[in-house]
Formats: C-alpha cells, sequence, structure tokens
C-alpha cells in the first residue's frame, strides 16, 4: 500500500519564502525611513515581520521536525500580517 503524500510546511520552503519577503521589506523600510513615507515603513514592517516568523518556523522544524505553531494558526497570522501590508500599501499610494 502506498503512503500518501506527506501533507505540511517544508523548512526548505520557509526559508525561500522568508528570503523572498525579507529582501523586499527591508529595503521598504530602509527607503521609508529615509524618505519619511509612513506607508512604506508599514509595508516593510509587515513583509519583514512575516519573515521573521517563517524563519523562526523554519529553524524550529529543523531542530525538532515539527513547526513551531500549528498551520491554522500560521495562515491566519499571515493573513493579519498581510492585511497590515494592505494598509500600507494604500497609504503608500494614495498620495
Amino acid at each position: 500500500m502506498q503512503q500518501p503524500p506527506r501533507r505540511g510546511p517544508s523548512a526548505g520552503i520557509n526559508l525561500l519564502i522568508a528570503a523572498l519577503l525579507g529582501i523586499p521589506g527591508v529595503i521598504n523600510l530602509a527607503g521609508g525611513i529615509l524618505r519619511g513615507g509612513v506607508g512604506e515603513i508599514i509595508c516593510g514592517a509587515a513583509a519583514l515581520g512575516y519573515a521573521l516568523l517563517l524563519l523562526r518556523d523554519a529553524f524550529t522544524m529543523r531542530k525538532t521536525g515539527r513547526p513551531a505553531m500549528p498551520q491554522a494558526r500560521m495562515l491566519m497570522i499571515g493573513f493579519g500580517f498581510l492585511s497590515v501590508y494592505m494598509v500600507g500599501l494604500f497609504l503608500k499610494h494614495s498620495r
């Protein structure tokens, strides 16, 4: 009998997504601080915050083999960061 494929988070994918979110997050945060744009600061902080959360989860998975928090909770936190990011985009482009 074949076992069903394992569904769940992967440490490698979490590291990749953390890098893809963290680099632009740092750029937005630095640009917002230098130019004084509140929207850029909010966008950068939201992207960087979620990247750090994914990084923590990836390191926990590599260490223990299990995610740091349940997938449903991680998804809800991700939607929260996405909401904050959207507010930052609105403020950034509303001028």
